[in-house]
């Protein structure tokens, strides 16, 4: 990783190639294809991506594209690993993200030079991509889920802002380590867990030079701090299990709005708003990698939008 370290939110338009079906909650089966896809432009890559006990530097999100199926019917296929069909005239969405310019690289240029032969297999279901989004549409107006940045340009200093609203939109939880009977997970985004979980994010990826501890900050002390100074202001969040072959989880999905009681200028303060910020790239908690933790904060003020790049489609 570079001095900046670039950040990347993309999304890939898919077309399935011949009808097949699909688990719409199969994270593991989402994962599974972005590794494939990695593999096909660079196996070194792939098996290093793959190497278990690490903390990856992507995350990928679940399937989207079931207009067919009402909201109940999507969660219940989702909550029961139930198979749907798909069929070629419907357009899907995978989002990726990329915390390594690395990986953007190889992915985006294997994509490029080799136009229509990438074939995205999740479950029983083979897809093209026929678009490749990286920088935001300027005739959609609402807020994307697609972006470049990095963390040199994430770490501005500023004092907080009084709210941060955030949006879950898959299951989130947070590990929090391995007791006698198994692992503790938490289903509850308290401030301290939520900044803690995009700090420890931070200083795992970061450039050595603008992590925490070059600033005389550490993960645990932010947490201390938020547990002290920020409250949850109010929040429409419910419980979601997303299962699958190797690992189910209960979490919670939905909208959660933060208020900064504490100086908005303190040393701790000023991290609040690029860590807020990290969140569309880094995702939240547990098991980003499959589908979990897709997050983002929707209000954040007077930042500046960085330069596009100028990779954004494939054929």
């Amino acid at each position: 990783m570079n001095e900046r370290g670039e950040l990347f939110s993309l999304q890939l338009r898919l077309h399935p190639r011949e009808p097949g079906y699909v688990t719409p909650g199969a994270g593991n089966q989402v994962q599974a294809a972005f590794l494939d896809m990695v593999r096909q432009g660079d196996p070194t890559l792939a098996d290093w991506l793959h190497t278990p006990n690490q903390r990856r530097p992507y995350t990928v999100g679940l399937l989207q594209g079931f207009n067919h199926l009402t909201p109940a019917q999507l969660e219940e296929a989702r909550t029961k690993q139930q198979e749907v069909p798909v069929q070629p005239e419907q357009t899907y969405w995978l989002r990726i993200t990329m915390l390594d310019a690395t990986i953007f690289g190889t992915f985006v240029r294997y994509l490029i030079t080799n136009p229509g032969a990438v074939t995205v297999r999740i479950g029983h279901a083979h897809f093209a991509i026929s678009r490749l989004l990286s920088t935001p549409e300027p005739h959609v107006s609402t807020q994307p889920w697609v972006g470049y940045t990095s963390f040199a340009d994430l770490h501005t200093p500023r004092p907080a802002q009084k709210h941060y609203h955030f949006e879950f939109v898959t299951p989130t939880a947070f590990s929090k380590g391995q007791k006698q009977w198994g692992k503790l997970l938490h289903i509850f985004p308290e401030p301290a867990t939520v900044f803690e979980s995009l700090a420890r994010q931070w200083d795992l990826f970061a450039p050595v030079s603008l992590r925490m501890e070059a600033y005389g900050m550490t993960p645990r002390l932010l947490a201390s701090w938020c547990e002290e100074q920020i409250i949850v202001a109010r929040y429409a969040l419910e419980t979601s299990y997303l299962p699958s072959s190797k690992f189910g989880q209960a979490g919670f999905q939905g909208t959660i709005t933060y208020e900064v009681k504490g100086m908005p200028t303190a040393p701790e303060a000023q991290w609040i708003t690029p860590l807020a910020r990290f969140a569309l790239f880094s995702g939240i908690g547990y098991k980003t990698t499959m589908g979990m933790g897709q997050a983002r904060c929707t209000n954040i003020i007077e930042h500046a939008m960085p330069a596009q790049i100028t990779q954004e489609e494939s054929a």
